[in-house]
């Protein structure tokens, strides 16, 4: 089973593992699927390789960019496609490997003088080049990305397809935080957002349950946690957002990441009004609310999956309670 998203949607990611030689290359399962790969060349004279095998008329399309981390404002690669019955265009680099008799087509990148801004992740990144053409011939195709001076960040968005398997959909936010890591950032830094929020509104409900005398209410507890870890996930969009259009120019996209922040906010809030109503209601609609709160924040990436996992929990604990 698969999602089908909009084509501007962020690209599913691709894990490459060690793939500095041509032998030991980051297998591409499907070149038509959209693929984001994240990466870093370590160093000057270095090339990392991709391959991918095609038929004849299939679309290539390959896009490479690069992070605005400002210590690799120097860092600029290019990458080069070697494939059968490619036609041959420009000098591959003498430290990038190329199987005998397979044309090669180089790109240089060419950095523009603003960067892009994508409002789903949200994040920020400079595009250097990218080329879209019918496959010639079947066959394997290889991509690799090299730099001739330094190392840096760079990324490949691979294919035009945009679909994602549930497991892949799901597993967007974690991929997210390594991008975050990727452009320059911190885990700690990322997080923090979402941690002040967490405890800022804990610290404001304990107080809340303290004054009703319900402070050992275990499932107020592990629901209100669950909207908080929600609004927490909102709020570090926001944060996101801010952050990156400081770094570049935007536009009316901001108004998609804004609603991708204001869903799990709202997921939030839904969840602690029904934790606080009525805490001795063990009604089956409280608990299947809860339950749905949780499945669908779970699939709008709200609370990092441990917020959904509460939700749910909570209206477990709520079912086993009215049994009692």
């Amino acid at each position: 089973m698969s999602i089908s998203i909009p084509p501007a949607l962020a690209h599913a990611p691709l894990e490459i593992g060690d793939n500095e030689s041509i032998e030991t290359a980051t297998f591409i399962p499907d070149p038509t699927k959209s693929w984001a790969i994240y990466a870093e060349l370590h160093e000057g004279g270095e090339a990392q390789y991709y391959r991918f095998n095609i038929t004849t008329g299939k679309r290539i399309h390959i896009m490479l960019f690069k992070s605005m981390r400002p210590e690799e404002s120097d860092f600029l690669p290019g990458f080069v496609l070697m494939g059968p019955s490619l036609s041959d265009q420009g000098t591959v680099p003498d430290y990038v490997e190329r199987p005998a008799g397979i044309n090669a087509s180089v790109f240089e990148g060419d950095q523009p003088a603003q960067g892009t801004y994508e409002p789903f992740s949200p994040g920020t990144f400079y595009s250097l080049g990218e080329v879209e053409i019918d496959a010639p011939s079947s066959g394997t195709y290889y991509v690799a990305v090299y730099e001739q001076n330094i190392g840096g960040h760079y990324g490949l968005a691979i294919g035009d397809v945009e679909t994602y398997g549930i497991d892949e959909w799901i597993l967007i936010p974690l991929s997210l935080l390594g991008v975050y890591q990727w452009e320059g950032q911190s885990l700690a830094m990322v997080l923090a957002p979402m941690i002040a929020t967490v405890a800022a509104g804990a610290v404001l409900v304990g107080w809340q349950l303290k004054k009703r005398e319900a402070l050992g209410k275990v499932t107020i507890w592990t629901g209100v946690l669950a909207g908080l870890l929600f609004i927490g996930s909102g709020v570090l969009i926001l944060f996101q957002m801010i952050y990156s259009i400081m770094q570049t120019t935007f536009g009316s996209e901001v108004v998609i990441t804004l609603v991708f922040a204001l869903i799990p906010i709202a997921l939030g809030l839904a969840t602690i009004l029904l934790s606080f109503r009525d805490p001795e209601q063990l009604s089956a609609k409280k608990q299947i609310s809860f339950i749905i709160l949780g499945v669908v924040a779970l699939f709008m990436w709200a609370g990092l999956f441990l917020g959904p996992t509460l939700a749910i929990i909570t209206g477990i604990m709520l079912l086993f309670a009215k049994k009692r």
